[in-house]
């Protein structure tokens, strides 16, 4: 295993740490453009939920518009890096859990946690959520989860998911929209987009 650390020029220097094991956006010249258009959705932040989070590749540059971030990721190695990364970049508003998709619904749902260390899903005044879900997409319960938030910032790795998912919302519009060409003569696209209740 090699331990990778990046310095990443966003607005902002700032560093981040990964491995073979964690999940990272991996293309090192469409990364920070995805992060400078994901950070351009942001309007009247106030506390941003993260799902899917991994290495925190848009959380720590995120930490820096919201007064506090609350983010989940399963992958422990991931949770490791981010912590590593918090740590190295001097941050104090993000606080982190290793939970499921299906383990943050059973929170939103009253479902204590040990390793939610004694946060409170209550104490945080959500203007956003952001979901970085696998090929797979979201499943049905973070889509209900996601209809509690004005704002949406989804980043999909698989179009076809993403319009799946998008017609579960049908109260909300995409507002934005930009499309990644990550993996250069391949069919693969990431998608950023912010979706806003109507």
């Amino acid at each position: 295993m090699i331990e990778l650390k990046e310095l990443v020029n966003v607005k902002d220097n700032f560093y981040l740490y990964q491995d073979d094991k964690t999940f990272y956006q991996p293309n090192k010249f469409l990364m920070p453009k995805m992060i400078e258009f994901s950070l351009s959705l942001i309007n009247n932040p106030r506390d941003l939920l993260e799902l899917y989070c991994g290495s925190g590749t848009f959380t720590i540059p995120m930490s820096r518009y919201f007064n506090k971030i609350f983010a989940t990721e399963n992958n422990r190695a991931s949770i490791g890096y981010l912590k590593k990364s918090i740590i190295k970049n001097n941050i104090s508003n993000i606080s982190h859990s290793r939970l499921s998709d299906t383990e943050i619904t059973e929170a939103f749902d009253g479902r204590l946690f040990r390793r939610m260390n004694d946060i409170n899903l209550n104490d945080y005044d959500f203007s956003h959520v952001l979901v970085d879900p696998p090929r797979s997409g979201l499943n049905k319960n973070v889509i209900d989860i996601l209809k509690r938030f004005e704002n949406i910032i989804y980043i999909s790795c698989n179009p076809e998911t993403f319009v799946r998912d998008i017609e579960y919302l049908k109260d909300y519009k995409i507002d934005k929209l930009e499309v990644f060409d990550q993996f250069s003569n391949t069919p693969h696209l990431e998608l950023i987009a912010l979706i806003s209740k109507i």
